[in-house]
């Protein structure tokens, strides 16, 4: 048999003598670094011995030495756990990008959620100024019960607001009581039964103010707060004659 030359013997030897080189490990990034650049609010759950990481539409929950983390309502795993480590959670560079790319996707639709209701906001002012007209509003007791019956007319279609003020007394300023959002129908013409509470106070008077755009000419109308029965008679509020 031919003999292995000196030099195949020497570089065998030295591949199994040489030492074991480790495996590259993935670089690690804090987890309030991930918070801070992701626009995230970065908290600690101390009963739950984890970090939560929140913002509109996006809630995070990373806990040292588990795989699993949560993202809103799902459960997702990481190849490398997180550690604690200078009163800080430390996560892999794969796990803090896929926060962030979440929270960038979270941050987009809350953004474009703004932009369409103030687009929307905008759009409603416009037409309101566009509205003109007047409206006519009758204002009763509704009878039964401690509430007004509003009905009347509008433009079409417009956003009527009906305001209760409560005169109490000739030395007290009128006091707000309600707020109440109404809408004319394509025919312009509105109902409402609107609670008079907290102003059930006999006697005193109840101001009913109606508005709209600021082209609309608004309505007002005053009524005096009585009992809900005003002629009905129940038996046992009667009380009979002779000697008790």
């Amino acid at each position: 048999m031919r003999p292995f030359c000196p030099l195949a013997i020497f570089a065998c030897c030295a591949l199994l003598t040489a030492p074991a080189v480790a495996a590259p490990t993935e670089r690690e990034v804090p987890l309030s670094t991930v918070a801070r650049e992701a626009h995230l609010e970065y908290s600690w759950l101390t009963a739950a011995s984890a970090v939560q990481l929140t913002g509109p539409g996006i809630v995070v929950i990373v806990r040292p030495g588990d795989n699993l983390y949560e993202i809103n309502d799902r459960v997702e795993s990481t190849t490398t756990a997180p550690r604690y480590a200078s009163n800080d959670i430390y996560v892999s560079a794969g796990l803090a990008t896929r926060i962030e790319q979440y929270a960038r996707k979270a941050w987009l639709a809350f953004n474009n959620a703004i932009a369409a209701r103030e687009r929307m906001e905008a759009e409603a002012q416009t037409s309101l100024a566009e509205l003109h007209g007047t409206i006519v509003m009758n204002v009763q007791p509704l009878k039964g019960a401690e509430a007004l019956l509003v009905t009347g007319t509008a433009p079409p279609l417009a956003p009527v607001r009906v305001t209760l003020l409560a005169t109490l007394s000739s030395d007290l300023p009128n006091v707000l009581v309600g707020r109440h959002d109404l809408a004319a129908d394509p025919d312009g013409k509105f109902q409402a039964i609107i609670p008079i509470g907290p102003d059930y106070i006999r006697n005193s008077y109840l101001n009913v103010l109606a508005t709209s755009g600021p082209g609309v000419t608004p309505a007002n109308a005053q009524i005096l707060i009585g009992p809900p029965n005003p002629e009905l008679k129940v038996p046992w509020e009667t009380f009979p004659g002779g000697i008790w």
